[in-house]
């Protein structure tokens, strides 16, 4: 439940959405076989539907801690405090101990909290019980559900710490350098796609073959 297609969007007064399903939708292409082009290398270009990429790299899926933390604007807002506090901090920044030890005390300052989709069934159980008049039946379970919640959010931050870390070191970057630092210094650097693109571009026969690849023009009659 702590991944994005299980866990929930939604800040504490919300509803938690299936946003895997609506990457998923976003993500497909429709393409028509009837809307078939080529490229001068010969390469298909289907039509109707937009570029269909010739890679596949996997994307990361949020937990439900990374998405309210982004919700809630906590790494922007911790990187505006930090700077206060850092004048001197510059693009090398990385988020060592210290400062992640820094955040954990913003977030707690800021009562920082969220829902898992696990605490939102619990609550959806819980009205269930009281309109069926069960809650002295019930009470002890729930309580117990409630602690084991708990108990295993506050292992989230741990779980979550390369994804924290990530985000701390890229709000702090986009407040020193804007956008174009964020690209020079993050994701040419770190992105998982630019990163298989690189590895492609310096492989000059798999680039090769992916440009070239595909069915033969057709030519047409003389």
């Amino acid at each position: 439940e702590k991944q994005m297609k299980h866990g929930s969007l939604a800040a504490d007064d919300e509803e938690p959405e299936d946003t895997a399903a609506v990457a998923e939708a976003t993500d497909s292409l429709s393409v028509s076989d009837e809307e078939i082009y080529y490229t001068n290398g010969g390469r298909i270009v289907y039509g109707g539907g937009g570029i269909v990429p010739d890679l596949d790299v996997d994307r990361e899926l949020w937990k439900p801690i990374e998405i309210n933390l982004e919700r809630k604007s906590m790494f922007f807002d911790f990187a505006v405090q930090y700077l206060a506090e850092h004048p001197d901090a510059d693009t090398s920044f990385e988020p060592d101990d210290a400062v992640i030890d820094e955040f954990k005390k913003f977030i707690k300052d800021k009562d920082f909290t969220y829902k898992t989709s696990l605490q939102v069934a619990l609550e959806e159980l819980e009205e269930t019980v009281k309109d069926e008049d069960e809650e002295t039946k019930f009470a002890s379970a729930i309580d117990n559900f409630k602690t084991m919640i708990e108990q295993e959010k506050e292992t989230d931050f741990t779980e979550s710490l390369d994804y924290i870390k990530r985000a701390v070191k890229r709000e702090v970057i986009s407040s020193i350098a804007g956008e174009r630092g964020v690209y020079e210094q993050i994701v040419l650097k770190n992105d998982k796609t630019v990163q298989k693109a690189i590895e492609v571009l310096q492989t000059p026969d798999e680039y090769t073959k992916m440009m070239t690849e595909g069915h033969p023009r057709v030519k047409a009659d003389s």
